[in-house]
């Protein structure tokens, strides 16, 4: 009697639910076909190719991974006895007496032949430019979603929870030097795929989102072309911030911030910027260290605007942090008409009612609530400071329930 090898495990219950959701998804793409597929690829159609990558992906994923088991222990001579699919999980039963190298070869097969079709798959969106971009995005996000569950998910949900093709892959005893190599070739896949898409995948899927390439190109060309020039990065962070891609915009100031040739004034633009997006994503420390920064590339008795606004976001962060004392030294830098913005204005009135300064604290207040129209946001801050209270949540009875909020929004202080 040969010995019998099972591979994977039965999970009916779960394909099921997953089954459903599937149905779900190509109901949908049914019932939006004309608007899905056209050239105006909107917000509504993103977030319905996202659940195609979802749900749609991984069936298909699941049987070349099944499939490449099969065709493994065949290349070994092992004898296959059952084959299960299911959408998102199977499992191939072998006999056979296989060695411990052919036993991981047939454990390897199925998840190389997995992870390969999600990586062409996601090539194939990004390389073929005419085709439609609901698609491209389901192929560059469900290939990479199998390409991490392939190669990270599952290799930890298997070693973790001891079954599956993990186990005997990294079973170091049995097969030292094929466990030690596939470590290797593992971990700098799992690097090569990082690196390019923190480099230039993600900018990719924003071209395929928003239709912006041709622009992403140019300005990506005018800041290799001028370093030392400022402004095509920012409008480039821009570009990417306004269509709701912070990370991306976040970096390109980085990036532009780092390179030796931009100095001066030009620095100290740019480094507002970043002060200006720290600030917008609550991130004090950053805000604050990116403002000093840009005073460090500007004369100390410089108070132009620039110095004035970099002085000011100095002023935000700190009061941001609790350092009312501290955040009341930078504006002192601040004159008008920077300091009657009224951002800067509320800042500053709570800073000095913190230290103790209630009048000219209130003042700031009232002069926020002077300057701002009714049922903005700044002044129901105000107001409500100035009455020791927070603002009212907004009425949003328009919204689902478990959309609606419980408090108001921050204070917008960003921008200065």
């Amino acid at each position: 009697m040969l010995p019998i090898v099972p591979n994977g495990q039965d999970a009916t219950v779960v394909d099921i639910i997953f089954g459903l959701a599937l149905l779900g998804t190509l109901f949908m793409v049914a019932r939006r076909w004309r608007a899905f597929w056209d050239r105006d690829f909107t917000a509504e159609d993103r977030r319905l190719a996202t659940q195609c990558a979802v749900f749609v992906v991984p069936p298909i994923v699941v049987l070349v991974h099944e499939v490449g088991h099969v065709l493994g222990a065949r290349m070994v001579g092992g004898q296959v006895l059952g084959f299960h699919y299911g959408l998102i999980e199977g499992s191939v039963r072998i006999a056979g007496r296989l060695s411990s190298s052919e036993l991981w070869w047939f454990n390897m097969s199925g998840n190389l032949a997995g992870a390969a079709t999600g990586l062409a798959m996601a090539v194939a969106g990004i390389a073929v430019v005419g085709m439609r971009r609901a698609l491209r995005r389901i192929l560059i996000m469900g290939g990479l979603l199998q390409v991490a569950f392939q190669l990270v998910i599952y290799p930890l949900l298997s070693l973790s929870a001891r079954f599956g093709d993990w186990q005997v892959i990294y079973d170091f005893g049995a097969t030292p030097g094929l466990s030690t190599a596939t470590l290797v070739v593992h971990a700098a896949a799992l690097l090569a795929v990082w690196r390019w898409w923190r480099n230039s995948g993600r900018r990719t899927l924003f071209d395929v989102d928003h239709g912006l390439g041709t622009e992403q190109a140019r300005l990506g060309a005018a800041m290799a072309a001028a370093p030392h020039d400022p402004q095509p990065a920012m409008e480039l962070a821009v570009l990417y911030a306004s269509n709701g891609e912070m990370s991306l915009a976040r970096e390109t100031l980085d990036a532009a911030a780092d390179h030796p040739q931009l100095t001066g004034a030009g620095a100290a633009r740019l480094q507002l910027a970043r002060a200006r997006f720290a600030i917008i994503e609550n991130r004090w420390s950053q805000a604050y260290l990116s403002a000093q920064a840009g005073l460090a590339h500007l004369d100390p008795h410089d108070d132009d605007e620039v110095a004035q606004r970099l002085w000011a976001n100095v002023g935000l962060a700190l009061a941001s942090m609790d350092r009312p004392e501290k955040a009341l030294e930078a504006f002192e830098h601040v004159r008008p008409p920077v300091s009657d913005d009224p951002r800067i204005l509320y800042t500053r009135g709570l800073a000095r009612m913190a230290v103790g300064d209630r009048t000219r604290g209130e003042a700031d207040l009232h002069a926020v609530v002077g300057w701002r129209p009714e049922g903005d946001l700044l002044r129901l801050w105000a107001e409500a400071q100035l009455e020791g209270r927070e603002p009212a949540p907004p009425d949003d009875s328009d919204r689902p329930n478990y959309a609606r909020r419980t408090k108001a929004p921050p204070a917008p202080i960003a921008g200065v």
